[in-house]
This record gives C-alpha cells, sequence and structure tokens, in this order.
C-alpha cells in the first residue's frame, strides 16, 4: 500500500506505543511508587533510593510520551523522540550483557526487562522509518519556528553531551565519582543511558526546529521533572552535600522545569498569535 503524506500515525506505531505504555506504567509503579522493593519487584535490585525513583520518574514520561502519540494522532508531533529512544535502548541491552550477573535471573521482571531490551533497539528505528512515509513536511499552519541561532546551540549541546556520556557508558567509573548518591557500575551505565537519551532529544529538537513536532516532546520532559522534583524529599537523605553536584541536581531540576514551563507557555502563545492573525487576515 502506498502510503499519502497525510501525517496518520499507522496501525503498527499506535500498538507498539500500546504496548510500551502498559510496560512503562509497570515500571513507574514498581519503581516510583515503591522503590524499596527493587529486589523482588524489579530486573534487578536498585540502590539506594534515589536511582529507582529517578528512573521510575523517567519511564513515566516516556510513557506519557507514547500515550500523546496516541491521542494526538499527528505523527510529525512525535518523530523527533524515536531516534533518542533507539539510543536509549541500545544502551539498556549492552548495560544489561554486561552486569548479567546482577540480574534477577528466572524472575519474570527479569525476562520481560530483556525481552524488551532485545526487540526494541529494532523495533523502535523500524516503527520510525516506516511512519516517517506518512509524515508532514515542514512546519503546520500557524507553526512557530525556533531561529536558526537557538538550532545550531541545541545541536552543538546535545551532540557534544552524547560524546561525553558515551565516555561515561563506557567509563562509569568517571560518573561514579561526580553523582551525589551511590552509584554501581551498571547504575552509572543506566543514568548515561538515559542521559543520552535526553541529549540526542535536544539534538533533534534543534535538528527539527518546528515547535509543532517539539512540543509533545518538552510536555515529556516537564512530566519527568516533575516527579523527580515531588520525588526529592525521597530522595534527600541518599545525597552527600558535601559533593557541590547534590546543589547542582537540586537547583538544576527545580531551574529546569521553571524555564521549560515558561517555554512552553511562549511559544504555545507565539502560535495562537499567528493563529488569530491569520484569522484576523482572512476575515478582513
Amino acid at each position: 500500500m502506498n502510503e499519502t503524506r497525510d501525517d496518520r500515525v499507522l496501525g503498527l506505531t499506535k500498538v507498539v506505543a500500546a504496548s510500551v505504555i502498559v510496560v512503562l506504567l509497570l515500571a513507574f509503579i514498581g519503581l516510583y511508587l515503591f522503590p524499596d522493593h527493587t529486589d523482588t519487584d524489579f530486573a534487578w535490585t536498585i540502590l539506594p533510593r534515589t536511582s529507582p525513583l529517578l528512573i521510575g520518574a523517567g519511564y513515566t514520561a516516556g510513557a506519557y510520551f507514547f500515550a500523546r502519540l496516541l491521542t494526538d494522532r499527528k505523527w510529525h508531533r512525535v518523530q523527533a523522540g524515536f531516534l533518542p529512544i533507539t539510543a536509549f535502548t541500545i544502551c539498556m541491552l549492552i548495560a544489561t550483557f554486561l552486569h548479567w550477573d546482577r540480574f534477577h535471573h528466572g524472575a519474570l521482571n527479569f525476562d520481560l526487562w530483556t525481552v524488551i531490551y532485545i526487540l526494541t533497539p529494532f523495533l523502535v528505528p523500524f516503527v520510525w522509518w516506516r511512519n516517517q512515509k506518512t509524515g508532514l513536511i515542514g512546519p503546520e499552519e500557524q507553526d512557530v519556528l525556533y531561529p536558526s541561532l537557538v538550532r545550531t546551540v541545541l545541536k552543538v549541546i546535545g551532540i557534544a553531551g552524547v560524546l561525553v556520556f558515551i565516555v561515561f557508558f563506557i567509563r562509569p567509573a568517571f560518573l561514579i565519582a561526580l553523582t551525589p548518591w551511590k552509584l554501581t557500575p551498571l547504575t552509572a551505565r543506566i543514568f548515561s543511558g538515559w542521559s543520552i537519551l535526553t541529549l540526542s532529544t535536544v539534538a533533534s529538537i534543534g535538528f527539527d526546529g518546528r515547535w509543532s513536532a517539539t512540543r509533545i516532546l518538552m510536555e515529556s520532559a516537564m512530566v519527568g521533572i516533575a516527579l523527580c522534583v515531588l520525588a526529592l524529599p525521597r530522595m534527600w537523605s541518599d545525597f552527600n552535600f558535601s559533593n557541590p553536584m547534590s546543589y547542582g541536581l537540586v537547583g538544576g531540576l527545580v531551574l529546569t522545569l521553571i524555564v521549560f514551563i515558561a517555554l512552553h507557555f511562549w511559544l504555545d502563545k507565539l502560535s495562537q498569535q499567528a493563529r488569530t492573525q491569520k484569522n484576523a487576515g482572512a476575515t478582513a
């Protein structure tokens, strides 16, 4: 069948998204709501509490992203997140094999984790490639485009950051030395994977440059960051406050959330103004 560029989300993409949402919500329950029970309720034991709380917040942001894919039904509005997700799933698969002995072999949670991260590094880019054939080329009507300088900055930050965290993934001791709570080599690689996801998303936004194509990504990040901020009281005792990164983490989360909310409001306002101006011109 020949797809036209009607920007629709294909059936396969919807099925994958719905399946992923279920898995991510289970991860949210196990990691964010019950972070002290990963010895029995997750694929491996994660200590201290800060690590599962942060990972659970990240998975919840992912669940929001895929839920918006199903409700919005416009492919170009979510496509920028798929290749960063692919990079993340590759990191998870490699980390799993490198630390095979740390996992709860024989447990259903481990089997589910392993199957997911064996399949998704191939399935996610295939879904992206397949659905790209319907995607909108160019901006929506009354869309807002990022200035070229902003796009360049986002690309540079994203690509440079990915390269740094690839180094941390290869040499997790570097990240362990910087982080203000205790990490193991496995959790250091897991957080490197999450950082690669975040920074490659930043680069993806820079390469796309359309507010309509990046709005959902920003909202997903806001969900994850808000959950991290809400969990700070539960993380507090894990932080080493002689490490300045403790203050950097707390301040960075709060500041980033405020900036994202302000940016979202501003860009939405610009989009609404463009729509109003067009309607006024049409009725003049």
